[in-house]
C-alpha cells in the first residue's frame, strides 16, 4: 500500500472509532448528565418527565394524575367539545387544500384562484388554532395553581400542531 494510502486508511479509522471509544468512556465515568451515582441517578431522574418536558424539573407530578372526580369530568365535557368543534374545522381544511391542489395541477392554473384557496385555508387554520388555545385558557381556568404548573410546563414544550 502506498505511504498516502495508509494515511488515508489510518485517518478514516481514528475517525470511525475514536467517537465509540469517547462514548465508552463517558459511559464508565458518568451515571446521568450530571455525574451523579446510580442511586443519586435514578433520584433525580425521577422528576423527569417522559411527556414532552424539556429536561427541565418536574417535582409536583403531572398534571393529569393529580385531577379531582370533578375536573376529570369537566376536562372531558371540553375535549369533547373542542374535539367536536376540531372534527369539522380539519375536514373543512383537508378538503380546501385538497381545492388547492386541484387548482394547481391544472393546465393554465390561475394564480389569483390560487391565492384566493390559500387565504380561505389560512381562515380555517386561524380558527383551528383560537379554538385549540381557547381550549388552553379554559383547562387552565379548572387547574389548581399547582396543577397549572405541570399543565403549564406541557403548553410551552409543544409545538403546536397536532
Amino acid at each position: 500500500m502506498k505511504p498516502h494510502c495508509r494515511f488515508v486508511f489510518l485517518a478514516l479509522l481514528i475517525a470511525l472509532t475514536a467517537p465509540a471509544l469517547a462514548g465508552a468512556a463517558e459511559e464508565s465515568t458518568s451515571a446521568d448528565h450530571h455525574g451523579a451515582s446510580d442511586q443519586k441517578a435514578a433520584e433525580h431522574n425521577e422528576g423527569h418527565q417522559d411527556k414532552g418536558h424539556s429536561g427541565g424539573h418536574n417535582f409536583s407530578g403531572h398534571w393529569a394524575a393529580s385531577l379531582g372526580e370533578a375536573q376529570k369530568l369537566k376536562v372531558d365535557v371540553m375535549h369533547l367539545d373542542l374535539d367536536r368543534e376540531l372534527v369539522v374545522l380539519k375536514a373543512q381544511e383537508e378538503l380546501v387544500q385538497k381545492e388547492i391542489n386541484t387548482l394547481t395541477a391544472r393546465d393554465g392554473a390561475d394564480a389569483a384562484a390560487i391565492n384566493a384557496k390559500i387565504d380561505e385555508l389560512m381562515a380555517v387554520k386561524t380558527k383551528i388554532m383560537r379554538a385549540r388555545y381557547a381550549h388552553i385558557l379554559e383547562m387552565r381556568a379548572i387547574l389548581t395553581p399547582a396543577q397549572r404548573v405541570s399543565y403549564d410546563m406541557d403548553v410551552l414544550v409543544r409545538s403546536g400542531a397536532k
